[in-house]
């Protein structure tokens, strides 16, 4: 019974991670139209979608933070704990939390810049 349940776990556990990746525009056309926005930006508009692609992307690795906290308290509550997996979601839950802060870190520049631009607009 617990062998099923964990097997259960860990197909949720992989579709869950499955779409929460699908949905993040890091891919393809929209991992394209970012960048090309990033070197042409000029106008605090541009300047604020870039800022909430990065917010877009801080909130998806906060997400994978808590997904690999999760999943690594599950490795560690095991009746055999499998301490070497709980470590290795617990580093992925840690460098994925850093993650978050840059991207968050990005978004604010992109901000000020579009709030400078407004301001020197407005002189």
């Amino acid at each position: 019974m617990r062998k099923a349940n964990f097997l259960t776990a860990i197909v949720i556990m992989s579709l869950l991670a499955f779409f929460m990746v699908r949905g993040i525009p890091t891919v393809g056309a929209e991992s394209d139209d970012i960048t090309t926005l990033i070197q042409t930006a000029n106008t605090p508009e541009d300047h604020m979608k870039i800022a909430e692609y990065y917010n877009k992307q801080a909130e998806h690795m906060d997400q994978m933070a808590k997904m690999h906290e999760s999943m690594g308290e599950a490795y560690s509550k095991r009746s055999k704990p499998m301490s070497g997996m709980a470590n290795h979601c617990a580093k992925l839950s840690k460098d994925s939390k850093e993650s978050a802060a840059q991207y968050e870190a990005m978004a604010q520049e992109h901000q000020q810049m579009a709030h400078e631009m407004m301001d020197h607009d407005s002189h």
